[in-house]
């Protein structure tokens, strides 16, 4: 048997070789002709468009188009964008190969870049909403190419460019903003701590003023007080905004902001300084995080940020805000910019995800419905519609949302402070936990194919990962939208006033009543979901605010019956959530025209507020929908799926976002993976 195992092999080896001899060398695929391959189709060639994709795209972007499209250009022409060619189209693709190092300074050499064509003019020195909303367009677009890029630019525009706008007054605006504008400095943000993330009040590092010298001194206690996870701060960045407790003739006067320089403009670290790297990172590595420890580290009088509190020459602390909780509150006021650029960054990698898997879907078969039939289109099967299209859906809810929340920025004023406060919290976090479970369904429905780093899905998902916990960790932040709604209800019913702000008007009226047979036509009335949302949202408030005070009955502490009524928090986060999103949809949709349009963004609303209704065990828990009711929202949803199935490339085709912004296997994703794109 040996022998005779032998004897084949051999003679099978003859005949591979002789076949390799015989078959002409330039003509590889010449054993191959004779079968039937597959072959790649556009999906724009079998896919019909109801409705005009531009007029979409410009509800959907909203607000300076042509801005966007010239940045857009500009980044696909330059070289330090990395542009690769796959099936005879150019990408923009980060090299995810280079190390942390290499990546860290591609970053800046991208800023370089941009910085030279005139991207950032006006960013910090031109004022008014113009000016703010080209800053948010550019920021969308840098956003859909690389989220470290776009946190660098954050990090150095909207918290240390934004804390030096809002908590500083003249004196710092004509010594820091130009300069940071043309990044003759380079700006970071040093708020974190080790022992301290989303207790901003619990701090450690101390501050206390020099009368004899005029100074003040900067220190870290101890070693949970070292800043943490500082992005600029490892490699680049030459000043930071420190914040600190304010000691003055030993009393605290709570958190205060002061300037420090940590390098000069040669890269050397200051006196007084230590800066360590925080390493490597599941993502973001072309961000430098570092830490930071100040070792009696003294800056001039006039680096405190002052508009909210000063100290005087002589030692005096002198502040217009009296209560200290409000003045903590007005300290806070950067991390609002940072948490709208969160958001919106969020949405922008969820269509950047859906776009490239929806098409991947139009183009891509498997398996057959007959025997010997032809294979089916990954979108055609009922399953695969479920995974992707309630997804889109709510993605366009969300950029609906997105916008408002900008609106709500640029537009602000001192009277706004607490909206913007609330809503930024609550859409952040949405934003970012639906962009999660949205990268990792695209990254399945890719299969083999989204776990390649170059088609963008599976990565994204390391990069944007860290929005769940930056500028706030979600949980955290719903409960500070839980806290606000528990306090308008407090001042309503103390005052015997009736609800005005935050959305909560909805409580003056009568309660809205779940019709007992839900139909099709019912399910899909903006009114009924609406009515549902705002039973939702009514009740749960409610609820709240009695096991808080029962809790508080019994001998518990306000803070701690808060604690201890979490899981009515988290429910209620979400319902006030979801009802301001589905507002800001129909107030978007009420100023479209009748036409196929408008009869789109109604399927596409519809699916957002019935799968808000499906997926929210609210609804069930508190008995506001029957179980057959929630039968029935489920089959809508189906419907819905079939029903928007036909529009599916052109809603990601509306999405406003450029082909080489995609992965390659949106397009040709056969020639992307042939033999000659290996040679190429």
């Amino acid at each position: 048997m040996a022998q005779e195992s032998s004897i084949n092999r051999a003679s099978r080896r003859t005949r591979i070789l002789n076949n390799h001899l015989l078959q002409s060398p330039s003509d590889p695929t010449s054993c191959v002709q004779s079968n039937s391959c597959l072959s790649y189709t556009p999906p724009e060639v079998t896919e019909s468009f109801d409705f005009e994709t531009k007029e979409m795209r410009k509800i959907l972007d909203f607000h300076n188009l042509e801005d966007r499209d010239w940045l857009f250009r500009v980044i696909e022409q330059g070289k330090v964008f990395n542009g690769k060619e796959r099936g005879g189209r150019m990408f923009v693709i980060p090299d995810y190969n280079q190390t942390m190092e290499q990546q860290r300074e591609m970053t800046m050499k991208r800023i370089e870049y941009l910085l030279e064509r005139g991207v950032f003019d006006g960013w910090l020195m031109k004022k008014g909403v113009e000016a703010e909303l080209k800053k948010l367009a550019f920021l969308d677009v840098i956003q859909n190419f690389d989220h470290s890029l776009a946190v660098m630019l954050g990090v150095h525009f909207f918290l240390w460019g934004g804390a030096i706008q809002f908590m500083g007054t003249k004196r710092h605006h004509d010594k820091w903003l130009r300069d940071t504008e043309t990044f003759a400095l380079k700006g970071c943000f040093s708020m974190t701590e080790l022992g301290h993330g989303s207790n901003v009040r619990g701090i450690e590092t101390v501050t206390t003023y020099d009368l004899k010298a005029g100074e003040f001194v900067i220190n870290t206690p101890c070693e949970s007080a070292q800043k943490y996870w500082i992005g600029g701060a490892a490699n680049h960045a030459t000043h930071t905004i420190v914040f600190s407790q304010l000691n003055i003739n030993g009393v605290n006067q709570g958190v205060h902001a002061f300037i420090a320089q940590i390098r000069d403009e040669d890269g050397n670290i200051s006196p007084n300084i230590r800066i360590a790297d925080c390493g490597h990172k599941i993502g973001l590595n072309g961000v430098d995080n570092g830490r930071i420890w100040f070792d009696n580290l003294r800056i001039p009088r006039e680096n405190l940020l002052n508009s909210v509190a000063d100290v005087s020459p002589d030692g005096q602390y002198l502040s217009a805000i009296k209560d200290p909780d409000q003045r903590f509150a007005a300290f806070l006021s950067p991390l609002t910019s940072g948490r709208i650029t969160i958001a919106t960054s969020a949405v922008f990698s969820s269509k950047v995800g859906l776009a490239t898997a929806i098409r991947y879907s139009l183009s891509r078969r498997v398996f057959s419905a007959t025997p010997n039939g032809p294979e089916v289109l990954l979108l055609d099967y009922p399953s695969h519609q479920r995974r992707l299209l309630p997804l889109l859906a709510k993605s366009y809810a969300l950029t609906f949302a997105g916008n408002y929340l900008k609106m709500i920025y640029v537009n602000r004023t001192p009277g706004s402070a607490k909206t913007l406060h609330v809503v930024s919290s609550a859409f952040k976090a949405i934003f970012t936990w639906h962009n999660m479970r949205t990268l990792q369904e695209c990254r399945e429905a890719c299969g083999g194919q989204g776990f390649k780093t170059e088609n963008k899905i599976g990565h994204m998902k390391g990069e944007f990962d860290v929005q769940s916990t930056f500028e706030g960790d979600n949980t955290v932040l719903m409960q500070q939208v839980c806290k606000a709604l528990l306090s308008e209800y407090v001042a309503a019913k103390k005052k015997n006033k009736p609800f005005k702000g935050l959305g909560l008007e909805h409580m003056n009226g009568p309660v809205p009543v779940i019709p007992s047979n839900l139909t099709s036509s019912i399910l899909r009335s903006s009114q009924f979901q609406m009515n549902a949302f705002c039973l939702r949202e009514r009740d749960l408030l409610n609820r709240f605010v009695a096991e808080v005070s029962l809790y508080q009955s019994k001998g518990e502490s306000k803070e701690h019956a808060f604690m201890l009524s979490y899981q009515l928090a988290e429910d209620l986060g979400r319902a006030f959530s979801d009802r301001a999103i589905l507002q800001t949809f129909i107030d978007a949709e009420a100023n479209v025209t009748a036409g196929s349009l408008k009869n789109v963004l109604g399927l596409l609303r519809s699916m957002y507020a019935l799968i808000c209704l499906e997926e929210d065990a609210a609804f069930l828990r508190y008995g506001y929908l029957s179980t057959g009711n929630a039968a029935a929202v489920r089959k809508e949803v189906t419907k819905l799926c079939g029903e928007l199935r036909p529009h599916a490339l052109a809603l990601v085709s509306s999405l406003g976002i450029p082909d080489a912004f995609l992965g390659p296997i949106a397009f040709n994703w056969i020639e992307a993976n042939s033999w000659s794109s290996v040679k190429h």
